[in-house]
């Protein structure tokens, strides 16, 4: 039998190297062989994951089939914060500014997924989900922002 809700669970191990960072910079840990800084590992991940749900966004979008304005404007927001998160990584690349501007969009994208569950474009549990997955998430970027602005 298919786990009609393996979605959820991705979703929760997503949110796993999030955690690990923010572990790691509370115990003073800033390197790990073979992978290099734990700042760096973060970004990089922070930088996949914040395209990818903007990808999602894009996806969802697309599904719903209307060409109206709140279509349009998901379809831009999504090209934007893609843009910005890269656009921000090349210049500030593993840094406060760019953990902070992941931070940003994260809750961004919930805010965005919080209309579409309104709108019942997205389910309620997919939605419940991503609150506390962005929750994890957003607070893991801040505690290693924190822990770099402390040192």
């Amino acid at each position: 039998m298919r786990n009609k809700n393996a979605f959820i669970n991705l979703m929760y191990l997503g949110a796993l190297p999030f955690i690990a960072g923010a572990l790691l910079s509370l115990l003073s840990i800033d390197t790990l062989p073979l992978l290099g800084s734990v700042v760096h590992i973060v970004s990089v991940y922070a930088l996949v994951i914040s395209v990818f749900m903007a990808g999602i966004l894009w996806g969802v979008t697309l599904q719903l089939q209307e060409n109206n304005a709140n279509s349009q404007i998901n379809f831009l927001i999504s090209n934007i914060l893609t843009l910005t998160v890269w656009f921000v990584y090349l210049i500030y690349p593993d840094s406060i500014a760019f953990l902070l501007t992941t931070a940003v969009i994260f809750l961004w994208l919930l805010m965005l997924d919080t209309k579409l569950v309104q709108r019942q474009h997205i389910s309620k549990s997919y939605y419940q989900a991503r609150k506390w997955v962005s929750a994890i998430v957003i607070l893991s970027l801040l505690i290693i922002v924190l822990v770099i602005a402390a040192s």
